[in-house]
């Protein structure tokens, strides 16, 4: 190959000379560029993760507000109890003929599933043969002693007999027993409402603790009365020990033909 002459070689040490200086400067170059990069890179980091500490807040509270709004659970749809016959005279907790030969008492607990078994299976034999006959006098005494809904349903109760609605709203409630979560404050006022209580006058009352002492004294008699237990029944004052219906009503029968 021909030695190069001068003219050509001045070019080529100039191409030479440009391309070392492209390649000293190359890294300074790209190392800028790097650190440019990773500060944005950084700053769009910290954006994202204020950005998604700002979702999460906002998801939070979302979370609370539906929470807090959130109807209650109101359990099962209320089964709600016929009322009792108009023919039957009615005194508050007392339903039938003032003049009754024979009057049945019995201390129970809205809680108690024994006393739910009574209204539920004894108490429309008791209505039909007795007391829309004239025989027999049914009072009802609170003996709430089973906890704190037991004393809830009861003062529950109270407030429906404020409305003249008692007997309707006891049968309802022990055709509602469901253990021990199932008289809450919302499902009581969710029977009135299915009752066509006034729910104002009700919840009022319910809220305020309109009969709470008078739930409390009623449980103190029935311990005067001897009552340890639920049911507990007394015929004409004698108390008879639960064992469903025959039992009952060979005590009312014998209870009968003394008079």
């Amino acid at each position: 190959m021909p030695p190069q002459s001068q003219a050509q070689a001045g070019p080529e040490r100039r191409r030479r000379g440009d391309e070392r200086r492209a390649q000293s400067d190359a890294p300074r170059v790209s190392g800028r560029a790097q650190r440019r990069l990773a500060a944005e890179q950084a700053e769009k980091r910290k954006r994202l993760f204020l950005l998604g500490g700002a979702v999460a807040a906002a998801l939070v509270v979302a979370l609370i507000l539906i929470l807090l709004n959130r109807p209650p659970d109101l359990g099962a749809p209320v089964v709600a109890a016929e009322a009792l016959p108009t023919s039957i005279p009615i005194d508050g907790q007392t339903m039938g003929a003032a003049d009754a030969p024979v009057t049945l008492v019995e201390w129970a607990d809205y809680t108690c599933p024994h006393c739910g078994e009574f209204t539920r299976s004894v108490e429309p034999n008791l209505v039909s043969q007795y007391v829309e006959t004239g025989k027999v006098k049914f009072e009802f005494r609170d003996y709430a002693f089973l906890g704190p809904q037991a004393v809830r349903a009861a003062e529950a109760v109270a407030c429906a007999a404020d409305q003249g609605a008692f007997w309707r709203y006891h049968d309802t409630l022990y055709l509602n027993q469901s253990g021990a979560g199932g008289f809450t404050d919302a499902r009581l006022k969710n029977m009135a409402e299915t009752l066509g209580l006034d729910t104002a006058k009700f919840n009022a009352c319910l809220d305020n603790g309109t009969h709470q002492d008078a739930v409390q004294q009623s449980r103190l008699d029935g311990q005067k009365e001897g009552v340890n237990a639920t049911p507990s029944l007394f015929v004409n004052g004698t108390k008879v020990d639960w064992q469903g219906w025959d039992p009952l009503k060979q005590a009312i029968d014998a209870a009968l033909a003394k008079k």
